[in-house]
């Protein structure tokens, strides 16, 4: 698409989406992205950064009998540990861990990779595509993705612990299968895991366990998880798909901290009446440190970056970006399949002369809404924050100071 879009309905490249489209093109998100030829060809493998190896050697065998030693050693409340592998030909949730109680807690700890373009390199976090829940004789629980390599799950019903892995295949909480079987088990990879199941609160038996040792790492790294968990910005939630990655966090100053590295994150902030009228504007100031991608973000294995955006309720979404090099005002559709159906990007900001300052920002929602997508929206239903450095497994920086929307004289005060 161009830089400036005609003034028309589809003037962005999209036709008007039907609920159903709308949730499939979430759905189609990273499952696109692995089948998606560009990631496979020559042009991704000149780009491909490093030989991919994992950071960790993790042999189940080993890393079980190295866990089992600390319990002898501490008196942590233990009530059991499991060990996993998950492979391509594992339909979901067809491995269990066995029973938990209502309020019983399980920590993982994960090794291994999940491929989307082996032949360029790349490959996802075994953390991003774990993912596990509860089934109880009512039903399941929605499914909790650890984003990353490690996790504590609290049983919300009493019933069988399962596991799985997504690639974006999930079309919603349930963790029922919208692709193909076939499409599924196309996927290249492989998560081992250890899962500790507890019989008391899961940070009483990380910290016992912690005393008498460490195991690779994995409960520091569970510990300072945990910690930062608690930091989690009240009114906020992660989008779906993504679950937690701690990417941001509440900090003393009373800002929003990002900081994402080989890994995504969305938050969301529900909006009820922020109706899509002439003047509507969506202000914020914002200070980034440093910005995961230090090429052109409008393409597909460079497309790491951080931005602020306002979803609409005809499922399209604007999001509003600070690129390291692609001009101010520059508009264009996410390269993402599927994403590329429902989201566009602003160049709000460029470069790096100011990166380290707070800046003001401001958008005029309506003005952008009716200049670049023309659809039927009537209102703004949620503002999100994104991060994203999955592709070049770079860092990002930022913190979000102030955050309003609505009318002159009428904003609601999001942070």
């Amino acid at each position: 698409m161009s830089d400036q879009p005609q003034s028309s309905a589809d003037s962005c490249g999209c036709q008007p989406l039907t609920d159903s489209d709308v949730n499939v093109g979430r759905r189609h998100l990273m499952t696109s992205m692995v089948a998606a030829p560009l990631l496979a060809g020559p042009c991704a493998a000149a780009m491909a950064l490093g030989s991919g190896q994992p950071e960790r050697t993790f042999e189940v065998a080993s890393v079980r009998e190295q866990f089992r030693a600390l319990a002898r050693l501490s008196a942590a409340p233990i009530d059991r540990i499991e060990s996993f592998t998950l492979r391509p030909d594992n339909l979901p949730w067809t491995l269990a861990l066995g029973q938990l109680q209502e309020g019983q807690q399980v920590s993982f700890f994960l090794g291994g990779r999940w491929w989307f373009a082996k032949d360029a390199g790349r490959w996802l976090e075994p953390g991003f595509v774990f993912c596990t829940r509860v089934r109880g004789v009512d039903g399941t629980t929605p499914f909790h993705n650890l984003m990353q390599n490690t996790g504590t799950m609290t049983a919300t019903q009493s019933g069988t612990l399962e596991i799985a892995r997504s690639v974006g295949e999930f079309a919603s909480p349930a963790g029922d299968l919208w692709v193909p079987p076939e499409h599924y088990l196309a996927g290249e990879g492989q998560v081992d895991g250890i899962a500790i199941v507890w019989n008391d609160a899961a940070i009483s038996g990380l910290l016992k366990l912690s005393a008498a040792g460490d195991v690779q790492g994995f409960l520091k790294a569970e510990l300072n998880r945990l910690r930062l968990l608690e930091r989690m910005p009240v009114g906020w939630s992660n989008f779906f798909q993504f679950g937690d990655g701690s990417i941001y966090q509440d900090s003393a100053a009373g800002d929003i901290d990002c900081y994402t590295h080989k890994n995504v994150g969305i938050l969301q902030y529900p909006l009820a009446h922020q109706k899509l009228l002439a003047g509507l504007t969506l202000d914020w100031s914002w200070v980034v440190d440093q910005l995961p991608s230090d090429l052109p973000e409008d393409q597909l294995l460079n497309h790491d970056y951080l931005s602020i955006a306002v979803a609409f309720d005809d499922g399209q979404d604007i999001t509003y970006m600070w690129s390291s090099q692609l001009p101010v005002g520059k508009v264009f559709r996410c390269p993402i399949p599927g994403w590329d159906r429902v989201e566009t990007h602003v160049v709000q900001r460029s470069g790096v002369a100011q990166l380290g300052q707070e800046v003001m920002d401001s958008a005029d929602i309506h003005a952008d809404y009716q200049r670049i997508i023309g659809g039927p929206a009537k209102k703004v239903v949620q503002v999100w924050l994104i991060a994203n450095s999955l592709f070049m497994r770079g860092h990002g920086r930022c913190a979000y100071r102030q955050i309003r929307i609505g009318q002159p004289g009428y904003q609601q005060q999001i942070l």
